[in-house]
């Protein structure tokens, strides 16, 4: 009795299986459709109506073969950029200097109107007649002026120009000889003031041996003044100077040696002479020598 039991059960569990199984293989045999469509598959209508699966009377769709996709075509390599290279430069050819003639200047061409330059002494007036009463002479001189040869002879400017014939009373020459009123030259007054040293003062053994050395006195009163300076050795250094009472001398350059140096003072007129006035000095200072020396 069991047994039979059993049978049967199995027999209900085989069919149950088989029935699983035919449901399954049927769901796989019917065919997909777009489901966006509108219109419904007759195999959908089946299910809908009878709630069970029917295996479909037709062939299953054969799928159609892969059809690979065409291959890309490789694209063309891009080359790099061509180099370029600056054009050689054809020279130029050289500009070859052609020579400019001058046109020779003729100098013996006379144009009326046109002055050439003054000769060194100033030639005189055509037609005119030196001064025969005037028998006295003056050179001219370095910083010379008629003005002041005027002055000197107490006459005028005019008076000089009319003698002399002088075509330009503002150009005289050094060395030109002018005739001038008078029968002797002139003296001129000169206040011979009695001299007095400042420095260096006479005797003076303090003055550095570098630096600076400033002369300074106080004498006649004149145009100009010559410091003359005798070295510890014999040699002498000379300094003009002019309408001042002192000066500065470099002793590391012109001075130099150590030792007793003497000097003198010479008061001088325009024409470089020497006054009617008797020279300062002599005066002593003593010095060290100059770095070096």
């Amino acid at each position: 009795m069991l047994k039979a039991i059993m049978k049967q059960g199995i027999s209900a569990l085989m069919m149950i299986l088989a029935m699983v199984a035919g449901g399954i293989i049927t769901r796989l045999a019917i065919p997909t459709h777009n489901t966006t469509d509108n219109q419904s598959t007759p195999y959908a209508n089946v299910e809908q109506q009878s709630g069970t699966a029917t295996p479909s009377p037709t062939a299953s769709e054969t799928i159609p073969p892969y059809t690979p996709l065409p291959s890309l075509t490789p694209s063309q390599t891009l080359k790099p950029p061509p180099t370029f290279e600056p054009p050689t430069l054809t020279p130029q050819p050289s500009l070859t200097p052609t020579v400019t003639l001058t046109p020779t200047i003729q100098l013996d061409v006379s144009i009326p109107g046109l002055n050439g330059a003054e000769t060194p002494t100033p030639s005189t007036t055509p037609g005119c007649v030196l001064r025969e009463d005037w028998t006295l002479t003056y050179e001219v001189k370095r910083d010379d002026a008629l003005a002041l040869i005027a002055e000197k002879y107490g006459t005028y400017v005019d008076e000089l120009v009319k003698a002399n014939c002088l075509k330009d009373k503002n150009l005289i020459v050094i060395g030109q000889r002018l005739r001038v009123p008078g029968t002797a030259q002139p003296v001129e007054a000169y206040d011979c003031k009695a001299w007095e040293v400042l420095t260096p003062f006479n005797g003076s053994v303090t003055v550095p041996g570098d630096g600076a050395i400033t002369f300074n006195w106080r004498g006649p009163d004149a145009p100009k003044y010559l410091i003359r300076i005798y070295r510890p050795d014999g040699t002498v250094f000379e300094r003009l100077v002019e309408l001042r009472e002192n000066e500065q001398i470099q002793a590391s350059t012109d001075l130099r040696l150590g030792g007793t140096y003497t000097w003198y003072v010479y008061p001088l007129g325009n024409d470089f002479l020497q006054i009617p006035c008797h020279e300062g000095g002599p005066w002593q200072f003593t010095k060290e020598a100059a770095a070096g020396a």
